[in-house]
C-alpha cells in the first residue's frame, strides 16, 4: 500500500515538472514572437523614413514611338539645312574678315595722304621765306655786297632747302626748258628765240615728291621776230 502512494506521489511529480516545462516553452515562444513582431516593426519603420528621406527617383524614361523616330528624308533635309546654315556663316565671316582689311588699308592709306598734305601744306608755306632770301641775295649780288651779313643769309637759305628738300621739296627746272602747261605758268610771251621756250622765270616753281605744290611763273620765246 505504502509502494502505490509513493508511486502516485511520483508520478504527480512529474506530470507537474512536465507542466513546468510546457509552462516553460510557452512562455519562450511567446517572447520569440513577440521579439520577432517588434523587429519586423523596427525594420519597417526604418525603411519608411528612409523612403521618406530620398528623393523621388524620375520613372524610366518610355521609348519613343516608331511614328516618332525620324526618317531618312527628315535626316537628309535637316542634314542640308545645317550645310546651308554652315556655309552660310562661313561666307559672312569671309566678308566680314575682308571688309576689315579693306579698312585697314583705306585707314593707312588715309592716314598717308593726310601725313602728306600736312608736309605739303607746311612746305607751301615756307616758300615766300625762300623766295625772300634769295631776293636778298640777288640784290646784295647786283650790289657787290658779299660780306658777312649775305654770307648769313646765304647760308640760312641753304640750310633752309636742304631741311625742306629732306621732306621731298624740289625745284621744277624752269629757265631754258621747253614750256609745259603741266609744270609752268606762262604769264608773258616774248618775240624771238626758239618757240615756247621759256626765257625768263619770274617765280620759281616747286613739287613735292610728285605733286606740285606751285607753277613755275615763267616768261617764253614766241619765236617771230
Amino acid at each position: 500500500m505504502k509502494n502505490k502512494k509513493q508511486r502516485r506521489k511520483k508520478v504527480k511529480k512529474l506530470m507537474e515538472n512536465r507542466q513546468q516545462e510546457v509552462s516553460q516553452e510557452e512562455t519562450q515562444d511567446t517572447q520569440q514572437t513577440q521579439d520577432t513582431q517588434q523587429t519586423q516593426e523596427t525594420q519597417q519603420t526604418q525603411q519608411s523614413a528612409q523612403e521618406a528621406s530620398e528623393p523621388a527617383r524620375p520613372e524610366a524614361a518610355q521609348p519613343e514611338n516608331d511614328a516618332e523616330t525620324p526618317t531618312q528624308e527628315e535626316w537628309a533635309a535637316a542634314l542640308k539645312k545645317t550645310v546651308e546654315e554652315r556655309d552660310s556663316y562661313k561666307d559672312s565671316l569671309l566678308r566680314s574678315q575682308a571688309e576689315f582689311q579693306n579698312f585697314k588699308k583705306r585707314n593707312a592709306s588715309t592716314r598717308a595722304e593726310a601725313y602728306d598734305d600736312g608736309v605739303r601744306e607746311t612746305i607751301f608755306a615756307c616758300l615766300p621765306a625762300i623766295d625772300n632770301l634769295e631776293l636778298a641775295l640777288k640784290h646784295a649780288e647786283a650790289q657787290g655786297e658779299t660780306g658777312g651779313v649775305y654770307e648769313g643769309v646765304k647760308m640760312t637759305l641753304k640750310q633752309l632747302t636742304e631741311a625742306l628738300g629732306k621732306l621731298g621739296l624740289s625745284e621744277i627746272p624752269a629757265l631754258g626748258e621747253q614750256f609745259d602747261p603741266d609744270l609752268h605758268n606762262a604769264v608773258m610771251r616774248e618775240s624771238g628765240g626758239e618757240e615756247n621756250v621759256i626765257s625768263e622765270v619770274f617765280q620759281k616753281g616747286y613739287r613735292v615728291k610728285d605733286k606740285i605744290i606751285r607753277y613755275a611763273m615763267v616768261k617764253v620765246f614766241s619765236g617771230e621776230e
